[in-house]
């Protein structure tokens, strides 16, 4: 479940998602946090190398991927107010940050195309509803 995106449902004043990797980011969003005068919600995604079977230094690797791909886009809420903190350049397939998790290598195996296809729709399905808040 996207847990971001049910807490800004909540009218939390201030929400934010962010990654591993993107440092400044965090930072700005920890500061928006303590200066919202309310409540606050910042969602990190922290890879986790033991449960995800991926080699320690991939960690910022994977961090930066999920965004890249768009399974962990990048956003703040503030009152209500979508904003796309930051958009990859070249968004890239999810397989590429799939394949370097352990965790999901059952799904390179023959017969499961139709299964990452599934996850690449429900991706885009997600960063295309994202984007049309954002703008909104």
């Amino acid at each position: 479940k996207d847990l971001t995106a049910i807490i800004a449902a909540h009218n939390v004043p201030y929400v934010a998602q962010t990654a591993l990797g993107f440092h400044n980011d965090l930072i700005s969003k920890v500061q928006s946090a303590l200066a919202c005068g309310g409540a606050s919600f910042i969602n990190v995604l922290q890879p986790c190398r033991l449960g995800w079977a991926y080699p320690p230094e991939e960690t910022v690797r994977i961090g930066k991927l999920a965004v890249d791909t768009c399974v962990w886009p990048i956003y703040e809420v503030k009152n209500g107010e979508y904003k796309l903190n930051y958009k990859p350049k070249e968004k890239k397939p999810v397989t590429e940050w799939l394949k370097l998790q352990g965790r999901f290598k059952h799904l390179f195996k023959p017969g499961s195309e139709s299964v990452l296809q599934q996850i690449q729709e429900d991706v885009d399905k997600n960063w295309d509803k994202l984007l049309a808040m954002c703008k909104s």
